[in-house]
């Protein structure tokens, strides 16, 4: 029983960490999303995945209501 408790705690901080990481490069907050990943685990990780767009132009990954894009100041299209 207690290695099934260590097991879900190093899982809880994995995703906690994985979640902040992935959401900082597509310009979510780290902090929003540790806590997220801690609570929530493979849900929050697959939501900070998707997360986001992709700059045409410059290929960094920006929040999805961005209209500029904040490395190389090119205007975004709106998607529909």
């Amino acid at each position: 029983m207690e290695n099934i408790s260590q097991l879900i705690g190093i899982s809880s901080i994995i995703f906690s960490v994985a979640c902040a990481v992935f959401a900082e490069k597509r310009g979510g907050s780290p902090l929003v999303w540790f806590f997220l990943g801690l609570i929530f685990g493979p849900i929050a990780f697959i939501i900070a995945l998707t997360s986001g767009k992709q700059c045409p132009h410059c290929k960094s990954w920006l929040p999805s209501n961005a209209k500029i894009c904040r490395y190389c100041a090119k205007e975004l299209q709106e998607s529909k």
